[in-house]
């Protein structure tokens, strides 16, 4: 991401698009105790401001926590004295039962500013949100991938209130959902990683370069176990330079490209620290490392032979496994050759994800290729390859928002879209894009609505599908299903 990517210059004024046709769509009415939690009227989050707001809403639903994210220039008013005053004037955490929090990027000059109600400041010392603003929102924001820092920073701070919960620390008013009782046994039961953000490394010291006499440390061998060693030594020292060959030629472009958070990187070493000794499976040239036992976000190691080395492939990583909300991963698309390490998953099969055949062309020189044209076709092939060949999800969905939006809609490039929104769990984003095709596509949006857990235009949407065509079967099964459940 730190090259400049043209195709990303017009992003706020196709999202704002997105954002004008949400609002034509059937929605049902919005609560008027809950303002939208998402104030961002330039559109710098792209389509992640969707699954940001879900995130805000939940952190309200599940810990009665008040979360207001605000994106906007600041001008020349110092962040913190514009948070406080955003802070009282929006009423953050008035009537919420737990405390209020609000995450202000000033987007003019790469400020950040993450504020928090009196109720709040135990579990949450200033330090610790001072440090996540500082080092994980703005080199996100500078990195263009504003939406995704949003997110994680969400995350991370989801996860620090549970586990301030567990230790006693904050004290819910409300009797906890079922869900978010699982999800606290969860990280309660078992291993799991707990990590101080005070002693993780900023964005730019993760991804510095090591000198050559380090490089030995992490390198890869022709034994796969050795390799493992070397991945381990990355955790535990952080090692973030992108250039380590140890990773696979697709994963060292997405460790390059990726806005990373490092905290989430503290996290994973520790919960393989928790989960050893790992369990190393090898099958020609694929092998994977797996633990015997639970251990909370602990995340396979999955390593391929290439050019006569082990190297770890994070990109079938992290385009196929997805963790559950008590922290336990799961293989989610069976279309990989890792597969075969999960038989207990029975996933299902998506070959449309599966790296495209460059036949012969360097996977940087084709990147860098297609960002130079403006064409329709290489942009949606750049998409294609930032998701399936090196999945930097951010720039991806960012670029297929774009091609899904213009005009007049290219129904491949909507669909595709749709699709690559659904695998990243924020069905949302794609349903204005998928609306603008007209009836012939109401199977779809009924999908996508009922992936986005809006079961009444889910029905809706399949009623009128199976109006146009009556032999429409997916149609048919889902309308059916979902009437049975709402009696």
């Amino acid at each position: 991401m730190r090259r400049a990517l043209g195709w990303l210059l017009g992003l706020a004024a196709v999202i704002a698009v997105v954002l004008l046709l949400q609002g034509l769509l059937e929605t049902k009415p919005r609560d008027a105790a809950r303002p939208p939690s998402v104030d961002d009227a330039r559109a710098l989050m792209g389509p992640f401001s969707v699954i940001v707001e879900k995130q805000s809403r939940a952190m309200y639903g599940d810990l009665g926590i008040d979360v207001r994210v605000v994106v906007r220039p600041g001008g020349g008013e110092d962040v913190a004295k514009l948070a406080e005053r955003l802070f009282r004037t929006l009423e953050i955490g008035r009537g919420a039962p737990t405390g209020g929090i609000l995450i202000l990027v000033d987007s003019e000059n790469r400020r950040a500013r993450i504020e928090v109600s009196y109720s709040l400041e135990g579990s949450f010392p200033d330090v610790t949100l001072s440090r996540l603003a500082r080092d994980q929102l703005v080199p996100y924001a500078s990195h263009r991938a504003l939406g995704m820092a949003v997110m994680d920073a969400l995350h991370f701070l989801r996860t620090h209130a549970l586990d301030a919960m567990i230790a006693g620390e904050l004290e819910l008013t409300a009797q906890p959902s079922p869900g978010l009782s699982k999800e606290i046994a969860g990280r309660s039961g078992g291993g799991g990683a707990q990590v101080q953000l005070s002693s993780v490394p900023s964005h730019s010291e993760f991804k510095r370069r090591f000198p050559d006499e380090l490089r030995a440390r992490y390198a890869p061998s022709t034994e796969p176990r050795e390799s493992l060693a070397s991945f381990v030594r990355v955790q535990r020292d952080l090692a973030g330079d992108p250039s380590l060959e140890l990773f696979t030629r697709a994963s060292r472009v997405m460790r390059d490209r990726y806005p990373v958070a490092p905290y989430e990187e503290a996290l994973r070493a520790e919960a393989t620290s928790e989960a050893w000794p790992l369990e190393l499976r090898v099958r020609g040239d694929y092998a994977a490392a797996v633990s015997s036992r639970p251990v909370r976000e602990f995340v396979p190691i999955l390593m391929t032979r290439e050019e006569g080395l082990w190297r770890v492939d994070l990109v079938e990583t992290f385009k196929n496994l997805r963790f559950d909300r008590q922290g336990q991963y799961r293989l989610d698309n069976g279309a990989t050759p890792y597969a075969s390490f999960f038989p207990d998953a029975r996933p299902a099969r998506d070959p449309s994800l599966a790296p495209i055949d460059l036949t012969g062309e360097p996977l940087e020189a084709a990147i860098e290729r297609l960002e130079r044209s403006q064409a329709s076709s290489d942009r949606f092939r750049l998409a294609e390859i930032l998701m399936r060949n090196c999945f930097v999800s951010a720039e991806a969905i960012s670029l297929y928002a774009e091609l899904a939006n213009e005009t007049p809609p290219d129904p491949r490039h909507v669909v595709v879209f749709s699709e690559r929104a659904v695998n990243l769990g924020m069905a949302e984003a794609a349903i204005p894009s998928v609306a603008r095709l007209g009836p012939a596509h109401a199977s779809r949006l009924g999908w996508l609505y009922e992936l986005s857990g809006d079961d009444d235009l889910a029905i809706q949407q399949y009623r009128r599908a199976l109006d146009r065509n009556p032999r429409d079967a997916y149609a048919r099964e889902a309308l059916g299903r979902l009437t049975r459940e709402a009696h």
